[in-house]
């Protein structure tokens, strides 16, 4: 038989044709420009880049999916040696997994190395294999400023670091020096460009006075980026941060873990410290840290989610403790349009969207909570919406 040799020209067409194929079915959302990361304000700082030369599709609009408290640990640990890594998201992760970008608060290291910090009472932990969770829910960005992501000292903290950038799953608001853990996470999809930060209310606590060993982050000790020192906020450190990051992006996001565990409405001082940064620059603030969900508000076009409850967590102990929010934000060049509300309910350490009297009760709470903080909520057919003009 005789074989006709292929022309290079056509050789070359086909590897062309194969390497892009590769490259779409390697993307983990169909349909759109995959997310490029950078951190640190030695790429973010300066003006956005220039277009490259020839015609540019405009900027489109994204879909931004956040949710709060994401631990691995304790009986949800216990649940995925049973079940396998797919149980925690096999509810919502095709719903996380449809999004352009996808956020949540990691609530626990994953780590093999550390061990307790003395007297703090509850320590999480998870396996380095409970990094799968993460994956295979779509995760793109995560919050690690809160108070269990240092439970077993600063070993386990860099191994989860270290286990998240391998992942392809970039962090904030943590790093090895002060300086690290306030550097953002820059993202750009569709052409729009997304800065992140984050802070704790608790980075300044310590437990035992023979260790007293601060989550917060210093020049020489790895750890968190603070919101409060000395029982005061850091209000000005963080429009620092926010001023020197905003020329490089669009939309401007800070994660804040802070609050009062188990209530259902944020403190005066809380929402000024809201209104402050909204002023300062920042467009969308995604709170958590109380464990429930509290109301969302529109100040001067600024999105804040003052607390978006638990999601994956083991606190089955109450109806509050079981149900979270999940929002989907559209958000374009100019910033957040829309906010859609997804009711959560959480069954054996597992999310899902709520139906039935669940969904009714969560979105009657989160419309009534937003309308004491100013701001409509549209309920309808199974979710609530918020709108920017509102």
């Amino acid at each position: 038989m005789v074989h006709k040799k292929i022309p290079a020209l056509i050789a070359f067409i086909i590897l062309i044709a194969l390497i892009a194929g590769v490259a779409f079915y390697a993307g983990r959302h169909s349909g759109f420009t995959p997310a490029r990361f950078s951190r640190g304000m030695e790429q973010a700082a300066g003006e956005k880049p220039a277009a490259s030369p020839g015609p540019q599709p405009p900027p489109g609009p994204l879909t931004l999916a956040a949710v709060g408290d994401v631990m691995l640990a304790r009986k949800v640990d216990r649940l995925l040696q049973e079940q396998g890594p797919a149980y925690p998201l096999a509810k919502l992760g095709p719903t996380l997994r449809e999004a352009d970008l996808t956020f949540g608060n990691l609530e626990s290291p994953l780590a093999t190395t550390g061990t307790p910090v003395p007297g703090k009472g509850i320590w999480f932990r998870s396996r380095p294999e409970a990094i799968q969770v993460l994956k295979d829910g779509g995760f793109d960005v995560m919050n690690i400023a809160n108070n269990h992501i240092l439970d077993y000292d600063t070993p386990a903290f860099l191994q989860t670091m270290d286990l998240l950038k391998k992942a392809g799953i970039e962090y904030f608001g943590g790093g090895r020096d002060l300086d690290q853990a306030r550097q953002p996470v820059v993202v750009e999809v569709n052409g729009v460009r997304l800065g992140f930060l984050g802070y704790s209310d608790m980075a300044d606590i310590y437990w035992s006075h023979k260790y007293p060993r601060r989550f917060r982050a210093t020049d020489t000790q790895p750890g968190i980026a603070p919101l409060v020192v000395d029982n005061t906020y850091l209000v000005e450190d963080i429009l620092q941060d926010v001023q020197k990051l905003k020329p490089a992006v669009d939309v401007v996001i800070v994660s804040l873990h802070w609050g009062t565990e188990y209530q259902r409405t944020p403190s005066d001082e809380q929402r000024q410290v809201a209104r402050c940064l909204a002023e300062g620059g920042v467009d969308i603030i995604l709170g958590h840290h109380p464990h429930v969900f509290q109301g969302l508000e529109v100040y001067k076009d600024s999105l804040i989610a003052y607390s978006l409850g638990n999601f994956i967590m083991d606190q089955n102990w109450s109806r509050e403790t079981c149900q979270g929010l999940l929002l989907k934000i559209e958000v374009a060049e100019a910033g957040w349009q829309q906010a859609e509300i997804l009711p959560v309910q959480i069954v054996e350490e597992q999310p899902r969207q709520a139906e039935g009297k669940d969904a009714v009760i969560i979105l009657s709470e989160v419309q009534d909570l937003s309308k004491k903080l100013g701001t409509g909520v549209e309920v309808k057919e199974g979710k609530a919406i918020l709108n920017r003009e509102k």
